[in-house]
């Protein structure tokens, strides 16, 4: 009976956290599923930078205990498996722990994935958890599924400034996460097409309208004029067309300053068409066609069918020479600006991933040790599966020689310099949410509404105005 009642018990939550109209505002106190308004901007509203931390201060010595003779298990889910870097960096933390056994989990970063992880959560079978995006994340928060970290963190005179460069992601004065993972978006680029169509060096800083330019200029064309390689590409996933929101305004792509729905902004219709013209005049890859096909980025640039493309996580797939074998070198451009000029947020590490430890957990000192660890010196090994590390402490300089093998090797795949200088590089502007009222109904409102726009079934005005529309019902219903 207790045994049917726990699972009874456990089908609620799971099915509030998937219908969780608010999508993730977590609870300020310890209280399961209780709507508050969402976690502040920092003080300082966006420091731009992670490596803005005070250059003064100790990120180092609080990492490891005294003890690191101190033994236990520790249960870890995170979407990448083990030979994504993840048994790299579990054998790194056990140089310094050895007692300390670490059992890898990985869960899908997907709507069912995400389902079956909150309920492994509540059944007490993991102890740490990384989140991937903010509305899953604030989704566990809400639900009391992360563990208060606030004393230990104050015990230990942590700062997750110093470390991580903001603290956005506390709750009520709380500490449940620390915000130790993100992705760079960035344009790879074929350097044998783009030295071929005369453009020169590869650029520090540009706009859309001149990446379009350069696309133009790496089409190439079949003898009957249709399209044999396309010159560019935006990135395939539907809602990341709106990260040009996160590159102006530095924080929050969904939402305007005052928390309502930025979809019909004149920018973001602007842009939009922008995209689809250069889709029409067939010097990008289409972005239906990435839909109804089921096609990635990585496979068109890696295949040869188009010779740039917006991405974010290449970097995994260029070091796979055996199963992406390529004949080019690739370089990388930053992510374009709207307007020349401006402060560009998506040419650093923008926050994605949280890693905590989660309130069934079996071993909190272990447990403890390794989130630690984790979250600083092992973030650096997200980089082999295409994400970044977050904190300060990590040596941009040693990703190359820690995703190829060496700098040689490196040279053979990809041009070192503008890879170091804008892939995963913290010192460069980056971006934070702190709003996520009704984030997944946003993100499939947009989903459904931005499409009708790049299929012609709607102009870009109607839809977009449609969606923000939605978008709006959806936030006021959430709050």
């Amino acid at each position: 009976m207790k045994k049917l009642l726990s699972l009874a018990l456990a089908l609620v939550l799971v099915l509030g956290l998937c219908a969780c109209s608010n999508d993730g505002q977590p609870a300020g106190d310890d209280t399961p599923g209780q709507k508050v308004d969402p976690p502040s901007a920092p003080s300082d509203q966006n420091t731009g930078t992670v490596a803005d931390a005070n250059k003064d201060s100790d990120i180092y010595s609080w990492i490891p205990v005294e003890d690191t003779n101190l033994s236990g298990s520790v249960r870890f889910y995170v979407p990448f498996g083990g030979d994504q870097g993840m048994n790299d960096m579990i054998a790194e933390f056990n140089e310094m722990y050895p007692n300390i056994t670490v059992e890898l989990n990985t869960y899908s970063n997907n709507a069912d994935g995400n389902i079956a992880l909150n309920t492994a959560i509540m059944a007490g079978e993991c102890d740490v958890v990384a989140s991937f995006e903010i509305h899953n994340l604030m989704n566990r928060l809400n639900n009391g599924l992360y563990l208060d970290l606030t004393d230990r963190v104050a015990e230990e005179n942590i700062s997750l400034v110093d470390n991580w460069g903001t603290e956005a992601y506390n709750v009520g004065g709380k500490t449940y996460v620390f915000p130790c993972g993100g992705l760079t978006h960035y344009v790879a680029i074929n350097m044998t097409a783009w030295e071929a169509a005369g453009l020169g060096s590869l650029p520090t800083a540009w706009t859309w309208d001149e990446y379009i330019e350069a696309s133009r200029a790496m089409t190439e064309y079949n003898a009957d004029g249709s399209t044999k390689v396309y010159g560019g590409s935006n990135y395939q996933v539907i809602t990341d067309l709106m990260d040009m929101v996160y590159q102006v305004n530095g924080c929050n792509r969904f939402y305007n300053a005052d928390g309502t729905c930025i979809f019909d902004s004149d920018m973001v219709k602007q842009q939009i068409q922008k995209y689809i013209d250069a889709e029409n005049e067939g010097v990008w890859f289409s972005l239906d066609a990435y839909r109804a096909d089921n096609e990635k980025t990585w496979f068109t640039y890696t295949d040869g069918r188009v010779n740039s493309s917006v991405s974010c996580n290449l970097a995994r797939f260029l070091r796979d020479t055996a199963n992406y074998p390529m004949d080019f070198i690739t370089g990388i451009a930053p992510y374009p600006t709207v307007e020349a000029g401006q402060t560009n947020y998506e040419s650093g590490v923008n926050y994605f991933s949280f890693a905590g430890i989660t309130r069934g957990c079996q071993d909190e000192e272990a447990a403890w040790a390794f989130v630690k660890w984790y979250s600083t010196y092992g973030s650096k090994y997200l980089t082999i599966a295409g994400h970044q590390s977050t904190w300060a402490g990590t040596d941009p300089n040693s990703l190359v020689s820690l995703i190829f093998g060496s700098e040689e090797e490196a040279a053979k795949i990809v041009d070192v310099a503008s890879f170091k200088q804008f892939v995963g590089n913290p010192s460069n502007p980056s971006s934070y949410d702190n709003i996520s009222y009704a984030y997944s109904e946003l993100v499939s409102i947009w989903e459904e509404y931005v499409m009708y726009a790049f299929t012609g079934d709607m102009t870009v005005e109607d839809a977009l105005n449609e969606a923000a529309r939605l978008g709006n019902e959806a936030i006021n219903a959430a709050k």
